[in-house]
């Protein structure tokens, strides 16, 4: 998904992200005519509200159609899940999912994502918080650390359950697609059968009223 979001559906039609069908339709009707660029005569305002009103059909096919609406509800879920996974994390690496980074050396990675380094989550400021880090036991760090591993773990789980239903709108787009050309092949090969026997309806016709003039 990319790092911005397209602009919010919702917003643009002016409904809320629960709304049911019918609201969005209405809200829709009421949009176009207000911002349809054919009822305005000067040149740069028309071109505003073609711009407007391009913006308003594209959040209307979205939301109308249930598969795309819930891609996008997931995508927007997994954009803000990363937001807030990039403001809790302490060190300034370039890939917010990356984790386990145990030593400040470069990690290879076969998927071809930016070289990842570890950093000191904080700097002592004085010479007895540089006693008190030596003296202090490691317990609470690693229980610290066994944490954050946890709340990295649930991420991710969430993340790969954000995936997977994207994955399963993304398939019923691609299977209603399908459905939807069957339909049209099946209507098509309907047509030709008609129209085939009407032809052959009518050969016979004609071929009986020849015989019968003999």
């Amino acid at each position: 998904m990319n790092s911005t979001l397209p602009p919010d559906p919702y917003k643009l039609l002016g409904v809320t992200k629960d709304a049911k069908l019918p609201e969005i339709r209405s809200a829709h009707r009421k949009l176009v005519l207000k911002c349809h660029p054919d009822k305005v005569q000067d040149a740069a305002l028309k071109a505003i509200k073609q711009d407007e009103f391009q913006k308003v059909q594209q959040a209307y096919e979205l939301l109308s159609d249930d598969a795309r609406r819930l891609q996008y509800d997931e995508q927007v879920k997994l954009f803000e899940l990363r937001k807030e996974m990039g403001r809790g994390n302490p060190t300034p690496r370039s890939n917010p999912f990356e984790y386990e980074v145990k030593t400040a050396e470069p990690r290879a990675n076969s998927y071809g994502r930016p070289k990842v380094y570890s950093y000191p989550t904080s700097v002592p400021r004085s010479n007895e918080e540089l006693y008190e880090d030596r003296h202090v036991p490691r317990k609470s760090a690693s229980n610290e650390s066994a944490s954050d591993r946890k709340r990295a773990a649930m991420k991710e789980e969430e993340l790969r359950e954000m995936r997977y239903r994207e994955a399963a709108a993304r398939k019923m787009e691609d299977e209603r697609m399908r459905q939807r050309e069957r339909e049209r092949e099946s209507t098509k090969r309907a047509h030709r059968e008609k129209k085939k026997s009407s032809d052959k309806d009518r050969r016979k016709g004609t071929e009986e009223k020849v015989r019968s003039r003999h």
